[in-house]
């Protein structure tokens, strides 16, 4: 299992909008990740209804994607 350690002194010393654009890219790579896993488990056929998931997810991914846009034009 892999875990993250976050060294909360040394995020403290980023500029506010540097930490925020760095826990969204988190969402977003979180969020495709869970995007390529229910495209898995569909092709696996184990957890079909998990495919109702999918347009949240899409969305949410989207949401994030744009406001990192936003933050870093």
């Amino acid at each position: 299992m892999f875990t993250e350690t976050s060294d909360t002194f040394g995020d403290l010393k980023m500029p506010l909008q540097e930490r925020v654009v760095d826990k969204l890219a988190d969402m977003l790579f979180a969020s495709d990740m869970i995007l390529d896993m229910l495209r898995d488990e569909r092709a696996n056929k184990f957890a079909g209804h998990l495919t109702s998931v999918e347009p949240s997810v899409r969305s949410v991914y989207d949401q994030i994607n744009e406001l990192m846009k936003q933050l870093t034009d």
